[in-house]
């Protein structure tokens, strides 16, 4: 039998090489879904990694209170997380002071002295050369200037530690001599080696200093000195990571936490890992559950044009099928002999299949993807592949079913048997019914696309297609007798070749599908688009975003203007602190000027000129302006209670940016007098933030005062009339009723306070003035939600009104609001440092912009751009697998393109006699050969695109868009139709080219036939 099957084989190669190659192609279909999971799962791996922040990329071991001389840390935790994935990062420090050669000129500094491992190779000399020995140190560029100090001078250095009560660093340790033999600056002080360490904060501290000193290990521990802080960073080489050795990076991690913390000496593991993993990992089960998505339809697809072509193939064996049954040969062998040489040519497909489908998927994967790696053929071997090689074997099988079970006379006499036509309805019923319960487990399940709510979307497209079909034939039907009543012979002979042709149904439904299936990948791919477009533009909030290392928000503003003075292409901005009031979303605070030429601004409703205007109204309030000359405040205590050692305090912001002065204008005193002191920080002017009366403690007293006049230069700056003005000043708002605020009212010589039994409550003894609205303005997104009052700047309550409503807000999104930052710094009372300070760029900000802003002495740790955070965004697994969507399309309808090209070739078979005796009797080639065909392409494009409509607008909200939360961005109903047109096009035009190819055999054949 078998060699019978296979000389059958042999004898109808043309119908084996037909099953051979749809059954290569079903495989192929079903092994490219695991392969291109496994192929985008790393691709998203790496992605991630490449975009993820440093915090998330290292973990840090600390140990800040080890024994001295105690190298367990040292020793164990290299041991601990040994492994290819980790290279470590030792480094140990305490702190110091450096005493210059001359005392009486120049001050001592307090720097960490530090040994961090292959330091020198991150380093950048000026001047000589690393340490070698103990007694060398490197100091940097600064360090060096401020000690004066030169290139072999010795200089002597102590341990020290911080003075409680005043803040400042005291020696602590005998002084030991060394020798200075290099002077270095860092490379990029934002290298992933230095990690977190914030080795080179610009801001100025009571070290005196903002970098270290680097020595070897001997160095420290030879010199005399208390507990060490010891870090070991470890780097994950992500180069070599992938899906497989994520898992064991997570236990090493866990592991290593739990053998460090029994170690002495307080050590603690600090790593961001996790959340890059849970991220990474819900990429790829995104990937995972979206690319079936795709997957099913085609392999459908590949069995439904499978059945088509045994079905044709058996319905012209039924001669043959008919004599086997008149001779008695039994139902199995028959059965056998029909399906053995189709069995044949599928599984010598199928193992083809499989082979070609990973390597069509590895050349997908390098056109579609930003990296991906060779898969092995392994990662084919599924329940996928398993299931498209039986459903190939079931669908051949079933295809020549109708053909058995005839009677011998029917099969004899080739006629057509009528008994099964409810087969078809019933069918239709079943996917109807499928199509629907998939889409109301999708809409209710809440389980998003698993399950049997996969099938959803291809699902849909196949039921609309089903019903098109059967409900456009009989149209065509109608046509064809209209076409013959007024002897239009072609038309007549095409519709009717439609509407009383086997199959032709089946291939319409195909058609639609497959035009189906690109239209709604187009939409899917174009809608996703335009949402991780627009999350894109508002999260970012300007063109290209840089953030600074802290610094204050005067020094923030002051910095930013004197780069664009005319607010054309540089905007500050800071955020706003999060306070106990959990019912104020995130507000950002923004140099509101530069608005309309640097932000993304989304809302039509509201220009961003307009928001501009609305955030920074006109005050009619100036700021009290003052220099660093003696200035005199003349105040009158009336009274005090439980005040002890009060000092009047005169806050000041420097315009040139500069670090925020409390200058302690002296001890205060009952009665009326004059507090004198200068203003240093002062120099390029100041802005009086306020004045305070504070108590070392902080604990709260009673208070009644006037105040009379602030003065410099001999002139008043406020006199008695200013004072009196009780518009002109404020005082903190009240966020409950444990803080207690002067009451201010007018008096006839100036401004009287008063704050009476405050009876152990906290008070707030600040007298503001007004130079900026209260309530502050803001813009809020509309679905915020926000009362009447948010955390100000300096983290006490401030009273708002809104002065507009967005859509969205540039940076926060749906949830946040915006203010001017420097009418929101005017309100605080403390002038401290902007939170996440960021510059945004618009499109004109000019190409040396960062040099610009560096010569400000601003540092940037950071530049993020549209363009990058968009590829990022495209790399992420939702994209990555609405890629494969698209190419299951493409697909889909090169298959459906095949299957006319299968169907026309049978038709020609078929026709033969038909085409002949028709030119015989006259009628034209033309005529004789009209088929149809392209009617039917031309149909299937117009119902095409309602059945993508209905599927789409029924899983829209269910497909995934993004692999976290998007916080209130989805796609979009209706994408751009440039590009679904397109796709749609394209794919009409290969269908229609095929039906032209098609029609043009048939009517080569009928010519043929003729002569």
């Amino acid at each position: 039998m078998i060699g019978l099957v296979l000389s059958m084989v042999r004898a109808r190669a043309g119908q084996a090489l037909t099953a051979f190659l749809l059954a290569m192609f079903a495989m192929a279909a079903a092994v490219s879904a695991p392969v291109y999971s496994a192929t985008a799962d790393r691709a998203v791996v790496r992605s991630e990694v490449a975009a993820a922040p440093v915090a998330e990329r290292v973990l840090q071991a600390r140990r800040t209170q080890p024994k001295s001389g105690d190298h367990d840390f040292e020793d164990l935790v290299p041991e601990v997380f040994d492994g290819a994935q980790f290279t470590s990062v030792y480094s140990t420090e305490y702190d110091t002071m450096i005493f210059p050669a001359d005392v009486v000129k120049y001050q001592p500094i307090a720097p960490r002295l530090v040994y961090r491992d292959d330091t020198c190779a991150h380093l950048r000399f000026s001047a000589g050369r690393c340490f070698v020995s103990e007694s060398e140190v490197v100091l940097s560029t600064a360090q060096v200037k401020q000690l004066d100090l030169h290139l072999g001078d010795t200089f002597e250095i102590s341990y020290a530690t911080v003075d409680p009560e005043g803040g400042d660093f005291v020696e602590a340790g005998p002084r030991v001599r060394f020798t200075l033999v290099g002077v270095y600056d860092p490379i990029n002080p934002a290298d992933l080696y230095w990690s977190d360490a914030d080795y080179f904060n610009p801001r100025q501290t009571a070290r005196m200093t903002t970098e270290p000193a680097f020595v070897n290990r001997l160095t420290m521990e030879a010199m005399e000195h208390g507990p060490e802080r010891q870090i070991f960073d470890f780097v994950i080489d992500w180069s070599r990571i992938d899906r497989e050795s994520l898992d064991s990076i997570n236990a090493a991690v866990k592991h290593g936490e739990a053998q460090l913390t029994g170690l002495p000496g307080h050590v603690v593991v600090e790593t961001k890992l996790p959340a890059l993993a849970k991220r990474i990992n819900a990429d790829r089960d995104l990937v995972a559950q979206v690319v079936p998505v795709a997957a099913v339809p085609l392999v459908l697809l590949c069995w439904f044009v499978l059945f088509i072509a045994v079905a044709a193939a058996t319905q012209e064996r039924r001669l043959e099928l008919g004599l086997l049954s008149l001779r008695g040969v039994s139902t199995p062998r028959r059965w056998w002999l029909a399906a053995g040489e189709s069995i044949v040519a599928i599984l010598a497909g199928a193992a083809s299949g499989f082979v070609l489908g990973h390597y069509l998927v590895r050349l997908a994967a390098q056109l579609l993807l930003s990296s991906a790696g060779d898969v092995p053929l392994s990662a084919g071997l599924t329940l996928w592949s398993l299931a498209a090689l039986v459903g190939a074997l079931v669908a051949a099988v079933l295809a020549q079913r109708a053909e058995l079970v005839k009677r011998t006379s029917d099969l004899l006499r080739n006629v057509p048997s009528r008994a099964s036509r409810w087969g078809a309805p019933v069918f239709e019923v079943l996917v109807v019914v499928l199509a629907a319960v998939s889409v109301v487990q999708l809409r209710r399940g809440g389980e998003g696309l698993t399950g049997f709510a996969l099938v959803a979307p291809s699902a849909v497209v196949i039921a609309v297609a089903l019903l098109a079909a059967r409900a456009v034939l009989p149209i065509a039907e109608a046509v064809g007798r209209r076409a013959l009543r007024r002897g239009r012979l072609g038309p007549t002979l095409a519709a009717y070749a439609l509407t009383r042709r086997p199959g032709t149904q089946r291939i319409l439904a195909l058609f639609v599908v497959a035009l189906g299936l690109m239209v709604f990948a187009a939409t899917a791919a174009d809608a996703s688009a335009d949402a991780r477009d627009r999350r894109n533009r508002v999260e970012l909030g300007a063109p290209r975003v840089l953030s600074v290392e802290p610094l204050s928000r005067a020094s923030l503003l002051s910095k930013v203007r004197a780069v664009d003075k005319d607010h054309k292409f540089a905007m500050a901005t800071a955020m706003l602190p999060v306070g106990d009031d959990t019912g104020v979303p995130p507000m950002l605070a923004v140099d509101s000027e530069a608005l309309p030429a640097v932000a993304l601004w989304e809302d039509k409703a509201l220009s961003a000129q307009k928001a501009s205007e609305l955030l920074k109204p006109p005050t009619s309030q100036r700021s009290i302006e003052v220099d660093n000359k003696d200035v005199s405040l003349d105040a009158t205590i009336d009274s005090l209670v439980d005040a002890y050692r009060v000092h009047w305090v005169a806050v000041v912001v420097p315009y040139d940016g500069s670090g925020v002065g409390r200058v302690d204008l002296g001890l205060v005193q009952t009665g009326r007098h004059t507090y004198v002191r200068n203003l240093p920080m002062c120099v390029n002017g100041c802005r009086l933030a306020g004045l305070e009366l504070q108590q070392p403690e902080n604990r709260g007293f009673d208070v009644t005062m006037t105040l009379h006049s602030l003065s410099q230069h001999d002139k008043k700056v406020i006199d008695e009339a200013a004072f009196a003005n009780p518009d002109g000043w404020r005082t903190p708002e009240s966020p409950g009723p444990r803080l207690l605020v002067p009451t201010l009212t007018a008096a006839k010589d100036g401004l009287r306070a008063e704050l009476t039994n405050y009876k152990g409550a906290d008070t707030s003894v600040k007298i503001l003035p007004t130079d900026a609205p209260s309530p502050l303005p803001v813009i809020m997104a509309r679905t915020a939600g926000i009362g009447d009052h948010m955390t100000g700047l300096d983290e006490n309550r401030q009273s708002i009104a809104i002065a507009g409503e967005v859509e969205t807000v540039p940076k926060l999104g749906y949830h946040g609001g915006l203010v001017d930052l420097e009418y929101a710094e005017r309100l605080a009372a403390d002038g401290g440092d902007a939170l996440y300070p960021q510059i945004f760029l618009g499109p004109q900000a000019p190409a040396d912009v960062i040099e610009q802003l560096q010569a400000q002495g601003l540092r940037i740790m950071s530049d993020r751009s549209l363009g990058p955070l968009r590829a990022a965004m495209d790399e992420q697994g939702p994209a990555v697998a609405l890629r494969f969507h698209q190419l299951a399309a493409g697909l889909a309808v090169l298959l459906g393109a095949g299957a006319l090209w299968l169907v026309a070739s049978l038709d020609r078979l078929r026709r033969a006699g038909e085409l002949r005796s028709l030119r015989a009797q006259g009628v034209t080639r033309r005529d004789a050969g009209a088929n149809g065909y392209l009617a039917l392409v031309g149909t299937a494009a117009l119902i095409a695109p309602f059945a993508a409509l209905a599927s789409w607008l029924l899983v829209r909200e269910y497909l995934p868009v993004f692999s976290d939360d998007a916080d209130g961005f989805e796609a979009s109903i209706w994408p751009s139709p440039e590009p679904v047109a397109i796709a749609w096009g394209a794919a009409a035009l290969v269908l229609a080219a095929s039906a032209v190819v098609a029609g043009a055999r048939m009517r080569a054949a009928s010519e043929q036939r003729r002569r």
